[in-house]
């Protein structure tokens, strides 16, 4: 298959941990970058290098890697543990030749567990937890030259473009990125277009997903449709990274979770032919 765009495109399979036929899968339909995650692909430095390697060996690259970890919580015991699993997997990116690693805020709004701020933890002090919690990260993430693309999420603390700014804001880092997805960004009424010229340069990955309704509650009050389907102004999107000249990935992030199941019968590699064929429509409608 050939591109019709100059894009470079990348694929997060969350539906298959076998590595080989990921890799299979996605180069067969033209993908270039696979964004691994952490606990389902891989655990240790030594498996992280092994599926870094083996995804080279196929012609690709590795994006990113996902290992995000809650980094607001008042249990001091567990914040600290969650540090530890981030800095050892940013060790772990630095010694396998992988540039980035994608962080979120937290609490993860799908966890039932997680903390609820405002219930569980006044928002002050959450913003004193995230910002001691990422402290420790970046001074990590500076020493082995690891660029952190940071992603506001629905439900977090860090969750739209505005929440997002006020982070940044705290770091002056050039190791600090910004991991743009437009799909949480529209879910909280922010103009996206807007957002990527804001953030500009500081936009080191993008996440291709979209969004249809309002918070709180994913596939009740909103949901990830298939891309094109949803709110987000893919135009405008585009046009706005084109003039940031962002030259990194759009990482295919597929979470129509209900449509894969019900029509396609869990085969995701059907998810990632159509989302690529969606991005070719997408990246460049007129």
């Amino acid at each position: 298959m050939v591109y019709l765009t100059n894009w470079k495109y990348s694929f997060i399979p969350y539906w298959s941990n076998n590595a080989q036929e990921v890799l299979d899968t996605l180069s067969r339909y033209g993908y270039k970058g696979v964004e691994w995650m952490g606990h389902l692909h891989f655990n240790t430095e030594e498996q992280l290098k092994t599926l870094a390697a083996l995804t080279r060996k196929n012609g690709m690259e590795v994006a990113n890697i996902m290992c995000s970890s809650d980094l607001v919580v008042p249990n001091e015991k567990k914040r600290s543990e969650n540090v530890n699993y981030t800095i050892e997997k940013i060790k772990a990116a630095r010694n396998a030749s992988i540039e980035k690693v994608n962080l979120f805020s937290g609490p993860a709004e799908w966890d039932p567990q997680a903390t609820k701020i405002g219930r569980d933890f006044p928002e002050g002090d959450a913003w004193k937890n995230l910002v001691d919690s990422m402290g420790k990260i970046l001074e990590v993430a500076e020493q082995n030259d690891i660029t952190i693309t940071f992603e506001a999420a629905f439900g977090m603390l860090v969750h739209d473009y505005y929440t997002l700014q006020e982070f940044l804001g705290y770091f002056p880092s050039k190791h600090l990125a910004v991991n743009l997805d437009p799909s949480h960004l529209i879910l909280y009424g922010n103009d996206v277009s807007y957002a990527v010229k804001r953030l500009g340069k500081r936009i080191k990955h993008v996440h291709a997903k979209d969004a249809v309704g309002k918070p709180p509650a994913q596939n009740e009050t909103f949901m990830f449709p298939q891309l094109g389907e949803g709110m987000v102004d893919w135009k405008g999107f585009f046009d706005a990274l084109k003039e940031s000249e962002y030259d990194g990935y759009l990482s295919v992030e597929f979470e129509a979770e209900n449509y894969l199941r019900n029509v396609w019968r869990g085969d995701w590699t059907q998810a990632a032919l159509a989302s690529r064929e969606q991005l070719d429509k997408i990246t460049t409608l007129e």
